[in-house]
């Protein structure tokens, strides 16, 4: 019987620590996990505002296109991303620099090596034009690298029609609001408006900023 009193009372004594250092929580007996939600910094949809600079360079003094040498200006597109990896893309860009001195209307079809009238060395070109994009966005590092092709018209004393392809990266400094920082490079070619043997063809260079709604 002593036996028995003294397991019992051992029992108890030890229950009775046990309990003492469990901890006690008043609420409910299980509470929910929450996981942390990862912000993609490319939507599968996007709505693109684009702000740049421009470099656009000439082939030397019988480059058969509207820009002789170099060209600095800048412009603005509006892209729209109907698919994650493809898209178009609208956009203007103004240019100031050198006319190649090679087709100014009404003076025919000049010599590609002999100018016609003096060079003009503020010369304002604008080119409007159309791209289709395919692109391919890198979450991990936040980068997208792309490429785009399309065609649009470079006017100045005389319109030329261009067909353009580039390539590019962009890296999305900020991901909410989502905030890029994009650099590419395209080659325009102005097609056989001449037959002469000389080059039709330039380099555009744009340095900008994209803001991305969705």
């Amino acid at each position: 019987m002593k036996k028995f009193v003294l397991g019992a009372g051992t029992l108890i004594a030890v229950t009775a620590a046990s309990l003492g250092g469990t901890e006690t929580y008043s609420g409910p007996a299980s509470k929910e996990f929450k996981q942390v939600q990862t912000v993609n910094c490319f939507s599968d949809t996007e709505i693109q505002a684009d702000i740049f600079g421009a470099y656009e360079v000439g082939d030397g003094p019988n480059h058969a296109g509207p820009i002789h040498d170099h060209a600095w200006g800048g412009g603005v597109a509006m892209n729209y991303i109907f698919y994650r990896y493809f898209g178009v893309s609208a956009e203007g860009i103004w240019l100031n620099g050198s006319d190649s001195n090679l087709d100014r209307p009404g003076s025919g079809v000049p010599s590609f090596r002999h100018s016609v009238r003096p060079r003009d060395d503020g010369q304002l070109f604008a080119t409007p034009s159309g791209n289709v994009i395919f692109r391919y966005p890198i979450e991990r590092w936040r980068i997208c690298p792309y490429v785009f092709t399309g065609g649009g018209v470079t006017f100045g004393d005389s319109d030329w029609a261009v067909y353009d392809v580039g390539l590019g990266l962009e890296y999305r400094a900020l991901c909410d609001p989502k905030v890029g920082i994009f650099l590419d490079v395209r080659w325009n070619d102005y097609g056989y408006r001449y037959e002469h043997d000389a080059l039709r063809n330039n380099v555009l260079i744009r340095l900008g900023t994209r803001l991305a709604f969705y």
